[in-house]
């Protein structure tokens, strides 16, 4: 009998309260509130603590993924000109804001217009879409430079960095007491700030506890389980979420229950971004063949915090996103992996390739090669895109796990053996 996921009780709750988010915003809008675009990694905070509405142009890609939209907006952005190798998630709010799709058809209904945008450029294409979505709604845009934390990346670097970091936020503070004509409440930041650390941590320990084996949940899960972070962060709605979650999770682990009906055989890591269009038929997948995804980079990109000091906010705020796993050089990405082999059990890398992000193929192939050969352990390399539906090929996706799989139950057969094999005197 093929093995079944079983599923978690909390994650009923989460359409409710992303359904919850889309009706703020726009309630928000429709009483005359500001709202602000914001790039992935940009301080929104800041932008919370004096009363505007935040909305991120990425986040809404992923769930316009989830919700199996965004294929249709890429394409609509590609009858404007845009090349299909440009990021498909910008191609999806490209689809949404300048395509011929009529809004009550959008997912949510799209993103109400901005009043500002706010832009920490961390790949390619960022920064340039800010700059032309500030012309076409006649907004401001602001920019906050993202110092990038290379191998020989020192301490005075970092402090350097960190400071000029702290002067950006001050001058985006000055200039948005004139935009709103009201004074920054820097109460209301701490108070947010900490909501927000408080719900990263219970996240956070959610993630770790697929250390345990078997893992209570799977990376699937977890990609599924930042929504509530990346849209409700800073609240209390996040922090209950959070905390149902992990004490959910506590209690499968205090009761050796599984992600999976069945047995777990095979432990992997996830690179790169999720497939949210293919969430349920990868999970079943692997599933098929007792295998769960249990650390991924990607889950622990947001809401990461090494003991961060909440008692300087604006400090906290850029050392926050500075310190990003993926913010580091091809060694420091390398060793947090390898990190990850002994610390979940691995038994083998799933290198999923995001077709259209540069930033997080960077290095791909070389990080790759160095795992199979510093662990001993099989990869395999599947082609996918995040918001994109034409770069994930099932047959050929299926085809690689397949055999994939096969080598790893050959390996663990062999591995068998040579554990019961006698030893002659």
């Amino acid at each position: 009998m093929e093995n079944q996921v079983r599923p978690l009780k909390t994650m009923e709750k989460m359409p409710d309260l992303i359904n919850k988010y889309w009706q703020d915003v726009w309630e928000r809008k429709k009483n005359g509130g500001l709202v602000a675009w914001v790039s992935g990694a940009s301080p929104f905070q800041v932008l919370s603590a004096m009363d505007i509405q935040v909305v991120w142009p990425e986040g809404y890609g992923s769930l316009c993924s989830a919700a199996g939209a965004s294929g249709e907006l890429c394409q609509q952005a590609e009858t404007l000109g845009y090349s299909p190798d440009l990021c498909s998630v910008l191609r999806n709010q490209i689809g949404s804001t300048h395509g011929n799709i009529a809004p009550e058809k959008l997912p949510w209904g799209g993103l109400p217009d901005p009043d500002i945008m706010v832009c920490q450029p961390y790949c390619p294409g960022i920064y340039k879409m800010w700059k032309k979505w500030s012309e076409f709604f006649n907004v401001p845009l602001l920019v906050m430079e993202r110092g990038r934390i290379h191998d020989a990346f020192t301490k005075e670097e970092c402090t350097q960095l960190v400071n000029d970091g702290i002067e950006e936020l001050q001058e985006i503070i000055i200039f948005l007491e004139r935009f709103t004509g009201r004074r920054f409440d820097h109460d209301r930041l701490s108070q947010r700030l900490a909501f927000e650390r408080k719900a990263s941590d219970l996240r956070l320990d959610g993630v770790e506890m697929c250390r345990n084996i078997p893992a209570p949940m799977s990376m699937f899960d977890a990609f599924a389980n930042i929504f509530p972070w990346y849209l409700r962060r800073g609240t209390p709605e996040a922090v209950t979420y959070y905390q149902e979650l992990k004490d959910e999770l506590a209690e499968r682990v205090a009761h050796k229950t599984g992600s999976l009906m069945g047995e777990e055989k095979y432990r992997l890591y996830w690179d790169n971004l999720p497939v949210y269009y293919k969430t349920e038929e990868l999970t079943q997948k692997f599933a098929s063949y007792s295998a769960v995804p249990v650390v991924a980079y990607f889950p622990y990109v947001f809401g990461f915090d090494p003991g961060l000091d909440l008692k300087n906010p604006l400090k906290y705020i850029v050392e926050f996103n500075l310190l990003s796993p993926l913010n580091r050089g091809l060694t420091g990405r390398i060793e947090w992996i390898n990190k990850m082999v002994e610390g979940f059990s691995l038994d083998g890398f799933v290198m999923q390739r995001s077709r259209t992000c540069l930033m997080n193929n960077m290095g791909q192939e070389n990080i790759t090669e160095t795992l199979i050969e510093k662990t001993g352990l099989p990869a395999v390399v599947i082609e996918g895109d995040l918001c994109d539906p034409r770069f994930y090929s099932d047959s050929e996706v299926n085809g690689k796990i397949d055999a994939f799989m096969e080598i790893l139950a050959l390996r663990k057969s062999s591995m068998d053996n040579m554990q019961t094999v006698p030893i002659r005197s």
